[in-house]
């Protein structure tokens, strides 16, 4: 009761009120026992938020499991159809609605139906005319064909559709017509009012199946640009779920060409986030990419995402003008070999990237940077011809991240290579990460040995380098591991100490617990190199 009455005039605190209530998706069990006090402190006159506390009443009761609320509003008639005569819209909003869950009541639906009539906003005509025939469907059927004619305005129109809906009327011959032509011309009918519906719902109920393309068309064709918008946003909903049939997805790739921009960028983001709808318009797609439209990147992923072989006739200008797409690194290395002009490309885009840092860009586009330059280096394992000598003397410009992972392609690809050596040794530092790679590429393993011994005994990546160039010749380095492996450190490093001791001795036992721990680990990588692990061990599930 204290934090009704303290929400009753205070923001924060009722947004807490609406947590305690509304945890999640669940509604707490006590809600029909409170709408009595709620509805106390809305219709007392010194309250200051009477309409959030209404709006609050009306989610318990449009919940799913909300029964009893909306059988506790029944004994509240009277309450609400006080507020619903005040001055204030937002609460006369509000609680007419709320008396929709009133009913049956054929007289306050015949004086709701009067005030929809006399009422001059088009806007403000929705609720009461949606309550009206919620209190009283029988009679409602005999009137609201009156709010379907072509002859009313198109707010009404759709807020008659909406009223036969939550009346529970079956749709009549002229309620798909009356529905696209008011949703054409007025598309913003139900945004204004408390009681909202979106376009798929209004016209799954209106047209049926079968004819829902029908009545999507009509608005595609007649609408407003935020009426097509709507089309477009519905029709990509239903992309999105797989329930989308050959003619809407049709309709969906026509508005492609909208004159609208928000029109053809809600149909565009659908066509290719959908393997068929991509497919259809492939062709459309590689023109794009060829004319250089802002949407080029995309185009070229989804067009690499179903395997269209007009990729590789853009990879080259990807990689040179600096807008690969997610999924071309991997596609690149699948080929069987790759030309010179695209290994140059390929590798002029991995200098780019790591060596230049921009501060300002955000942390998703720096990902974005980090996660293509992972995965180009993965294109240079394959072809490094011509790669090393580059990438080592750019190395020392690098930061890290970049750096290390450069090293680490150094490493592998260039072993005894006396420029890899120098930019190894020149970057190390003093650190055991770097050190290791020096070690690991043919370079004197005096540096690292001497970093190892100077480490705290705690440092995963000391006391894996340790196990590496030491092995099992110093007993020290197996219970060094295992320190770590069974400290209260992160499990990616406990995992790392875990798979270092089976390399050392060969038994399962050293890291098994570990590993099945650090299949649940939040790191994607831990996850994937635990599952690796994991088959090596063989490991159930």
């Amino acid at each position: 009761m204290r934090l009704i009455g303290s929400a009753a005039h205070d923001y924060d605190r009722m947004d807490e009120l609406e947590q305690v209530l509304l945890p999640g998706d669940d509604l707490h069990p006590l809600a029909a026992q409170l709408v009595a006090p709620i509805l106390a402190f809305a219709a007392d006159p010194k309250t200051r938020l009477p309409d959030q506390l209404l709006m609050l009443v009306r989610e318990l009761a449009a919940h799913p499991g909300g029964g009893a609320v909306r059988d506790s509003l029944r004994a509240f008639t009277i309450t609400l159809r006080n507020l619903s005569d005040l001055d204030d819209h937002s609460v006369v909003e509000e609680s007419t609605a709320l008396l929709g869950y009133c009913g049956p009541d054929p007289a306050l639906s015949a004086a709701l139906l009067a005030r929809a009539r006399a009422e001059a906003d088009d806007y403000l005509r929705v609720t009461p005319l949606v309550t009206a025939a919620q209190l009283d469907p029988a009679a409602a059927a005999g009137w609201l064909p009156e709010f379907l004619a072509e002859s009313q305005t198109p707010t009404t129109r759709v807020a008659a559709v909406l009223a036969a809906r939550e009346a529970g009327l079956p749709a009549g011959a002229d309620t798909a017509a009356a529905l696209a032509a008011g949703w054409s011309a007025d598309p913003d009918a139900l945004r204004w009012t408390t009681r909202k519906a979106r376009l798929a719902g209004l016209v799954g109920y209106a047209a049926g199946p079968g004819r829902e393309e029908e009545v999507y068309a009509s608005i595609a064709r007649d609408g407003q640009p935020q009426a097509r918008r709507d089309v477009a946003q519905a029709l990509a909903d239903r992309s999105a779920r797989g329930d989308l049939p050959d003619g809407l997805g049709a309709l969906l790739c026509r508005l492609l060409d909208d004159p609208e921009e928000r029109v053809r960028r809600c149909a565009y983001r659908a066509v290719v986030a959908d393997d068929a709808l991509t497919r259809r318009q492939a062709g459309w797609l590689a023109l794009k990419v060829g004319q250089g439209a802002p949407m080029r990147r995309s185009a070229l992923d989804a067009l690499l995402r179903v395997g269209d072989p007009r990729w590789m006739d853009h990879a080259l200008d990807a990689l040179r003008q600096g807008w690969t797409p997610p999924r071309l690194p991997a596609a690149l290395v699948a080929l069987p070999s790759l030309d010179a002009p695209l290994r140059e490309a390929v590798l002029g885009r991995v200098l780019a990237l790591a060596t230049t840092i921009d501060v300002a860009r955000s942390p998703k586009a720096t990902a974005n940077d980090h996660r293509e330059l992972v995965g180009l280096l993965k294109v240079l394992e394959h072809t490094p011809e011509g790669a090393i000598a580059p990438l080592a003397a750019h190395l020392p410009q690098m930061t890290f991240p970049p750096r290390l992972w450069v090293a680490e392609f150094l490493a592998e690809a260039g072993r005894g290579d006396p420029a890899v050596l120098a930019a190894l040794a020149a970057v190390a530092n003093g650190e055991v990460i770097y050190l290791r790679l020096l070690w690991l590429a043919g370079g004197d393993d005096a540096p690292l040995r001497a970093a190892i011994a100077v480490a705290p005994r705690r440092d995963v990546l000391a006391a894996v380098a340790a196990a590496e160039v030491f092995g099992d010749a110093d007993p020290d380095v197996a219970a060094r591991l295992r320190d770590i492996r069974d400290s209260d450190a992160d499990v990616k490093d406990r995992f790392a100490a875990a798979g270092a001791l089976w390399e050392l001795t060969g038994d399962p036992a050293e890291a098994a617990a570990t590993v099945r721990e650090a299949l649940q680990a939040p790191w994607l990588r831990t996850r994937q190199r635990a599952a690796e692990l994991a088959e090596q061990l063989g490991l159930a599930g």
